[in-house]
């Protein structure tokens, strides 16, 4: 039987440690702000303000809702509706692939950017 050493038990409470704290940010978006892409614009909105955004996409108008610092679909023209039914945006994307738009998370950057164009 294999008895465990002071230097086995150290690595082990750091591997846990390290674990639990990627998983944690992993879990936890640190940013507050969205971008929001149709066919021809971007658009950027901060989640700490609750709107109902208008949008409008290939097909129609999609109605977009931010509260309480999350971020939906509400109504949208396409057919089937699934950018509806993934709900709330987490970690990944939510795409309404037939109008055309898609709302993910910005990316964590030091300096503060802003979109200048779209590129088809």
């Amino acid at each position: 039987m294999y008895k465990l050493k002071y230097g086995d038990m150290i690595i082990f409470l750091f591997i846990i440690i390290f674990s639990i704290f990627y998983a944690r940010n992993l879990i936890s978006n640190k940013s507050s702000k969205i971008i929001i892409d149709s066919y021809d614009k971007s658009f950027r909105y901060d989640l700490n303000t609750d709107r109902e955004i208008i949008v409008n996409g290939l097909l129609g108008e999609s109605k977009i809702i931010i509260s309480n610092g999350q971020v939906m679909f509400n109504s949208s023209p396409c057919r089937d509706k699934l950018c509806i039914k993934s709900g709330i945006l987490k970690n990944s994307p939510i795409i309404c692939m037939p109008n055309g738009i898609s709302i993910r998370f910005e990316k964590n950057v030091e300096n503060d950017i802003e979109i200048d164009s779209v590129v088809q």
